[in-house]
């Protein structure tokens, strides 16, 4: 999807948070917090698929994407998308996140995120990182990219390990907020 598309697909809907699709380092950044072993992976706010299409490259061939879009000119990106491992989920996180496990994923190894938390209230964003949370294998790892750090007093509250990056090749530049949930192997 080119830029100027992208754009006018932001500015119809406010909800989208990003002004240009994701620089070529942000996706290397997110692939490289993708673990060899996670082979369940769930992706929220796919956007019109740039990030997406890159995670199927190194998904084996017995893993599975899940992806959630509420935005329907990206809803028409990612169905372009033809791969057997991936499933196009039309909805909102914040209602969505509180039934993960209904998804029929046998675990959830990661959960990776671009929506943007800071245009929704506290309390829902507090819901998503919990349900999160629950809803990942122990030592399963919530990689979120945004423009801001708002984020990270909740996911220490809710995550053993939180390390946070910064991209400043993206415009706007990206933050990387990487949580691994309690508890060990």
């Amino acid at each position: 999807m080119a830029n100027f598309k992208f754009l006018k697909a932001t500015l119809k809907d406010y909800r989208v948070g990003a002004f240009t699709v994701s620089s070529r380092y942000t996706v290397k950044k997110v692939l490289k917090a993708v673990e060899p072993g996670h082979k369940f992976i769930i992706e929220y706010g796919a956007g019109d698929g740039i990030v997406t299409k890159e995670i199927l490259r190194l998904l084996p061939k017995d893993g599975q994407l899940i992806v959630i879009e509420l935005n329907q000119e990206f809803l028409k990106e990612l169905e372009r998308i033809k791969d057997k491992r991936l499933k196009i989920i039309n909805g909102d996180v914040i209602n969505l996140s509180k039934k993960l496990e209904e998804f029929g994923l046998p675990r959830i190894d990661m959960i990776i995120s671009s929506i943007p938390f800071t245009l929704l209230k506290k309390q829902q964003r507090e819901s998503i990182i919990k349900h999160t949370e629950d809803a990942l294998t122990k030592n399963g790892v919530f990689l979120i990219y945004q423009y801001s750090p708002i984020l990270l007093p909740l996911l220490k509250k809710y995550f053993s390990e939180v390390h946070v990056g910064f991209e400043p090749r993206n415009f706007p530049p990206y933050f990387f907020m990487t949580a691994r949930k309690k508890g060990k192997f």
